[in-house]
């Protein structure tokens, strides 16, 4: 069964012209002849026996043959390598503010913490294995963990905290994608091990202030409290 290439027209056995638009039926093909097989992803197999690599595999299952030189992922070094170039912009970039002056920076986001911040929520993050787990590595190192606690009331903090929270965000991307991916798979308990460690460590940051705060209270009206006790048993 053949289609006019044109228009989608069913065209009869032997027909050379389309008799809805008149195209030449030369090109026609038949709807079997135009499938196509398309393969995705790449294949990685043992450089000594050929037998299929897993992802994470070290020594290969079937010769135990140990896989050396494993290249970094080349989406991850392309994302590293444009997050440098734009960190270097910061150089040219000069504060005359009298703070600025003081602590070497006035804390405020600038033209480089912007590029940088939509850099980093807005670069897609690979289906594979190793591209989710070199990503959630690379956003846990980078997640300033002090400027959510009692570290982020200085005055240089709040472009640092900017870029914290976009790091955080890539994070939570990234153990997003590998639960939906991957989540019955025995490699996810490392992700899942990752995400669970620096989570813990970012709410017990964030109960620092509100901590600080009961403390000083509980000081501030412990004395009046003994006071009250003492007249009571008098």
């Amino acid at each position: 069964m053949a289609f006019c290439m044109n228009c989608g027209q069913q065209l009869p056995e032997g027909a050379k012209f389309c008799s809805n638009c008149g195209t030449a039926t030369g090109e026609a093909k038949s709807e079997t002849a135009q499938r196509k097989t398309v393969y995705d992803g790449e294949l990685h197999k043992c450089p000594n026996c050929g037998e299929l690599i897993n992802a994470f595999v070290t020594i290969c299952p079937a010769c135990n043959y140990e896989l050396r030189g494993a290249k970094a992922s080349s989406i991850v070094k392309e994302f590293a390598d444009k997050l440098e170039q734009i960190e270097q912009t910061r150089e040219s970039q000069k504060s005359h503010s009298f703070i600025g002056k003081l602590y070497g920076s006035d804390g405020q986001l600038n033209k480089t913490d912007e590029q940088k911040i939509s850099l980093i929520r807005s670069f897609s993050i690979p289906n594979t294995k190793e591209d989710i787990f070199e990503f959630m590595i690379l956003a846990a190192s980078n997640l300033d963990l002090k400027l959510y606690g009692l570290g982020d009331k200085g005055v240089i903090t709040a472009s640092q905290r900017a870029v914290s929270d976009a790091w955080l965000a890539k994070f939570e991307q990234a153990y997003a994608k590998a639960s939906f991916a991957f989540a019955a798979s025995p490699d996810f308990l490392g992700i899942k091990d990752i995400y669970d460690k620096k989570i813990k460590q970012l709410k017990r940051k964030k109960l620092e202030f509100p901590m600080l705060i009961l403390g000083m209270l509980a000081l501030a009206f412990l004395p009046w409290l003994l006071l009250v006790l003492i007249l009571r048993l008098l």
